[in-house]
């Protein structure tokens, strides 16, 4: 998944209803999105990381089994 990508916009917005609760102010610099801080909050950032991990592994883990 490529940052900025039609793919990564739809994690983050999945990614925002799934957790509403917390601080989802994104950092203005898109150039900080690429280090992987998409969000100012340090707890949000972080939880989105691994939630894109985890979105990658699904994708990954589903490849496998359909190509056996």
């Amino acid at each position: 998944m490529t940052i900025g990508s039609k793919e990564h916009y739809e994690i983050m917005k999945q990614f925002e209803r799934d957790f509403k609760y917390l601080p989802l102010t994104k950092e203005q610099d898109k150039d900080l999105w690429k280090i992987g801080a998409v969000y100012k909050n340090g707890q949000t950032k972080d939880l989105f990381k691994a939630f894109r991990i985890g979105y990658y592994f699904g994708i990954k883990t589903m490849e496998m089994e359909l190509n056996g």
